[in-house]
């Protein structure tokens, strides 16, 4: 991908729906339009490196951190649709963390599809639940419990494969007498 803008900040929102988005003003059309004849000359390919709202833990997947959109030929109308949730992540050890995990969906047309300028647009909205993550250990009596399970699930297998074994080799074996 070429150069181009590269746009960092941070904004404070209501904890409303809503949209933030990166386009044109009518007022910049006319004079880009007179220098690049057509709408479809204009690129709107971009590479999202970070993209999160609120604090970060150590488990935070950001789905769009990374996410790059290459346009070869044409322009479009790029739409991301993100679900937040309100998220409290409690750690081991220290304060608990407030912050919001997203999903997203994505929608891409061509220009000519919506008869619009190229622009990227970020569509959100604000789950009403919240998500509670909180780091723990287990005790050593459910460790112990756990591990006499699974060995007492080996153990009953082991029995049974084995008295299948034990049974098709005596009757096989009975056969060819």
């Amino acid at each position: 991908m070429g150069e181009g803008c590269n746009l960092a900040g941070s904004m404070v929102v209501n904890r409303v729906a809503g949209n933030f988005h990166f386009a044109l003003t009518h007022e910049e059309h006319a004079t880009l339009m007179a220098v690049y004849k057509d709408r479809e000359a204009l690129n709107v390919s971009h590479n999202i490196h970070a993209i999160s709202f609120g604090d970060q833990y150590p488990s935070l997947v950001n789905p769009l951190d990374g996410k790059v959109q290459a346009l070869s030929g044409g322009s479009g109308f790029f739409q991301y649709y993100l679900k937040i949730v309100p998220t409290i992540y409690e750690p081991l050890r220290g304060p608990p963390v407030h912050t919001n995990q997203y999903s997203y969906n994505e929608l891409f047309r061509t220009t000519r599809e919506v008869d619009k300028m190229p622009a990227v647009y970020f569509h959100y909205e604000i789950s009403p639940i919240m998500a509670k993550v909180t780091e723990g250990r287990r005790s050593l009596s459910s460790f112990l419990t756990g591990l006499c399970a699974i060995v007492g699930g080996v153990f009953t297998v082991a029995g049974m494969c084995d008295a299948c074994i034990f049974r098709l080799t005596r009757q096989g074996g009975s056969r060819a007498k």
